[in-house]
């Protein structure tokens, strides 16, 4: 039976997913053999994460075929480039007007498909479109205003060593020759990966991991848990880390979480789809991380139903490839998140303090430009391959506009995404450098902390981040502290009564009620506008106070020759 294509014939997507179908058939049955559980899913220790020229790693979808690509063909670089890349490093402005060789595909090579999805954002109520990248910017509350409709775009790219670039481009093709040329370190049976270590005692993965001796590998639904057997029972660590990331994949799928574990029979189609999601982004883990994941034996029953689908179905392929991309983001999201943690700590305790504070010691970091195409990025990633900091952060000074601080974009770190690596900072400016988010540069102003309580006191809060919010509460406490050390705040108020006024720092608010054994017990919350100052604030609330009914002097009582107001006892 025919694939289903549309009349028109098969699109640019269609034909991708039929190579990439092609060629994940070829790799299942290289290991349908006798010992194929015994084989890795890629060549051992030879292959590091596909990146295109700039640095960007590829999604998960895109890796798996590129490696794939990489092992059928002997590439031994795996960066990739299109061909308006190739073109633009033969633009005069590109190599700083030197008469250089032109780069070029050599002859008789074909390029590979790769598949990125696109964002359209559309208004919903003013139709207006804006760009992915300002979207990702927006608050929660502003991305809620818009439509985003995602699709699905093929583009050709080509490895490197199908081009000249050797010739060409002598230093560039050395340095990338000296990336891709580290000596494969032996991984025995004591071979430690921290980051997973980390995660496991920690319990910082989405579900509690326990390793337990025995003979069973498995993530519980019922119980939403992993259980793995001891490290020592397995031949080596790597072994051991190839298995925790399967058993890790399933979870990812369970209900609050991607979503795609349905129930089903064992030995199901479904059942055999995710043992194939499970494998292939074990898998992509393991080669990220500098290790080889085999074939888990158990899965090896599953290979001739994988062949099955694989050729029935054209969507097969991409729905198995789209939830590996799904789970290996998420996945390495968090092992990197844990591996960024553990860096600082070792900084902290080696006592590597190079980065230079301002004088109150907290620094905070104002976004003053974030760079993604490549036109924009071409200078800081010719700067980064020669490794020049300094002419890093001099190429930062001069995106600053002298506008001053943006409280939206102001953090305590500038470092906020997966993949944020700090690549330049003195005690003026810092660059950030994301390769995984499509290889973007990010730069930033430095303030202190008394710069930005002096840029809360004169513009309030309105559009501030929440780094921001929360150095404005803080100051809040502390005038409010400093306020009851002088003078207990209590309202008295017409009726008679004395009510107590505290400010909750958490809630941001300032609460009313009497003062109870137990603590203030709260009758009232009044919210706290930081456009105006603490007095204007603690009036504000005694004017809606005296509004309530409960608090107006009684019919028939005498009346003062004073009108009661807030008053503040010592």
């Amino acid at each position: 039976m025919g694939k289903p294509y549309n009349k028109d014939g098969p699109s640019a997507e269609d034909k991708a997913l039929d190579l990439f179908a092609e060629m994940m058939i070829d790799k299942i049955q290289s290991l349908a053999g006798k010992d194929g559980w015994k084989k890795p899913w890629f060549t051992n220790g030879t292959l590091q994460w596909p990146k295109n020229l700039n640095g960007r790693e590829y999604n998960g979808q895109n890796a798996i075929m590129l490696m794939l690509l990489c092992e059928k063909e002997g590439y031994k670089i795996p960066r990739f480039c299109t061909f308006d890349c190739i073109q633009r490093m033969n633009n005069k402005d590109y190599n700083g007007n030197e008469d250089v060789p032109r780069v070029s595909v050599l002859k008789g090579e074909h390029s590979f498909p790769v598949m990125l999805t696109t964002f359209t954002c559309v208004h919903k109520e003013t139709k207006e479109r804006i760009k992915w990248d300002d979207y990702k910017r927006l608050s929660q509350d502003e991305k809620e205003k818009y439509n985003v409709y995602p699709k699905m775009q093929v583009f050709r790219v080509f490895n490197v060593q199908q081009t000249n670039l050797k010739e060409a481009r002598p230093e560039l093709w050395q340095k990338l020759e000296q990336e891709y040329s580290k000596p494969v370190t032996e991984k025995g049976e004591q071979f430690a990966f921290e980051p997973v270590d980390r995660m496991i005692a920690d319990n910082r993965w989405i579900c509690p991991i326990r390793p337990t001796y025995g003979d069973s590998a498995y993530f519980s639904i019922s119980k939403n848990e992993i259980v793995v057997p001891e490290k020592p029972q397995f031949r080596d660590g790597e072994s051991f880390y190839g298995t925790v990331f399967h058993e890790m994949t399933h979870s990812t799928g369970a209900e609050g979480q991607l979503n795609r574990i349905k129930p089903s029979a064992f030995g199901s189609a479904e059942y055999a789809r995710e043992e194939l999601v499970a494998e292939l982004t074990a898998a992509l883990a393991a080669q990220r991380y500098g290790m080889t994941k085999n074939l888990k034996e158990d899965s090896a029953a599953y290979l001739k139903t994988w062949l099955d689908s694989l050729k029935e179905s054209p969507q097969f392929i991409k729905t198995t490839l789209l939830d590996v991309k799904k789970a290996a983001s998420m996945l390495t999201q968090h092992i990197d998140k844990m591996a960024v943690e553990i860096d600082a700590e070792k900084t902290q305790v080696q006592g590597f303090e190079d980065i230079e504070e301002k004088p109150d010691g907290k620094v905070f970091y104002a976004s003053v430009a974030y760079l993604q195409s490549a036109d924009d990025t071409k200078d800081f990633c010719e700067l980064k391959e020669k490794g020049d900091e300094k002419g890093i952060l001099t190429l930062a000074g001069t995106y600053y506009d002298g506008n001053g601080m943006d409280e939206e974009q102001t953090y305590k770190s500038p470092c906020r995404e997966r993949g944020d690596f700090l690549l330049a900072e003195d005690k003026d400016f810092a660059v950030v450098y994301n390769g995984i988010i499509d290889g973007t540069y990010e730069v930033f102003m430095k303030y202190s902390e008394q710069e930005v309580r002096d840029h809360i006191t004169r513009y309030g809060i309105g559009r501030a981040s929440k780094d921001v919010k929360e150095v404005a509460r803080e100051m809040v406490a502390e005038e409010f502290s400093e306020l009851a050390q002088r003078k207990m705040p209590i309202f008295q108020m017409p009726n008679g009564g004395l009510l107590n006024l505290q400010y909750d720092k958490e809630k941001d608010c300032l609460d009313v009620g009497t003062v109870t054994n137990a603590g203030l017990s709260v009758k009232h919350s009044f919210p706290f506008c930081h456009d105006y100052s603490l007095d204007a604030n603690i009036s504000s609330a005694y004017e809606q106070l005296l509004n309530m009914e409960e608090y107006r002097k009684e019919e028939g009582a005498v009346q003062e020759e004073h009108v009661a107001k807030s008053t503040f006892r010592r």
